[in-house]
């Protein structure tokens, strides 16, 4: 295994996306739309419940429904992401290109998927002080999933092919 590089607001000059051992993560087959993105950990600090994760997803494809939890920073490197909040009766949409960054509210509920080109982002999360980074949700919000810094850590720290 490699050492993971340090990624802090975007991917270093010459870094090979092609390089990068990804997880791939679908939906279920009667799903009424696409789940299809893929995760690769690009560095982290367990002890301080850190960890920058690219995340790349097929053309149109949705991640799946989720509520962050704590400090999320994030960068578009490559495609469209788009971005759809429910907030009481108002739902809102939005389009990030390639070179938008910014920070992902605490709390925030969405569906985020990748425009018709595809999309690659990089994700730096400082979890809360139980290490969550974030919780898979149903459609009624509850809880299916709450993945840690570690657990991510664990199934792959920046591998490379």
């Amino acid at each position: 295994m490699n050492k993971p590089q340090a990624f802090t607001a975007e991917l270093p000059a010459g870094f090979d996306l092609n390089s990068v051992v990804w997880d791939r993560y679908t939906g279920k087959p009667d799903a009424d739309y696409t789940i299809d993105y893929s995760i690769a950990v690009a560095a982290s600090d367990i002890p301080a419940n850190k960890v920058d994760l690219l995340v790349r997803w097929a053309p149109n494809a949705y991640c799946h429904y989720h509520r962050h939890l704590g400090t999320t920073k994030v960068a578009v490197i490559e495609g469209e992401q788009h971005i759809i909040e429910e907030r009481g009766l108002e739902t809102i949409h939005k389009i990030r290109k390639a070179g938008f960054r910014g920070q992902v509210p605490d709390g925030e509920v969405h569906e985020e998927r990748a425009g018709p080109e595809g999309l690659v982002m990089l994700f730096s999360i400082h979890a809360p002080a139980n290490g969550v980074a974030f919780e898979v949700l149903d459609e009624n919000d509850q809880v299916l999933a709450s993945p840690t810094v570690e657990d991510f850590v664990e199934r792959r720290l920046g591998a490379t092919k």
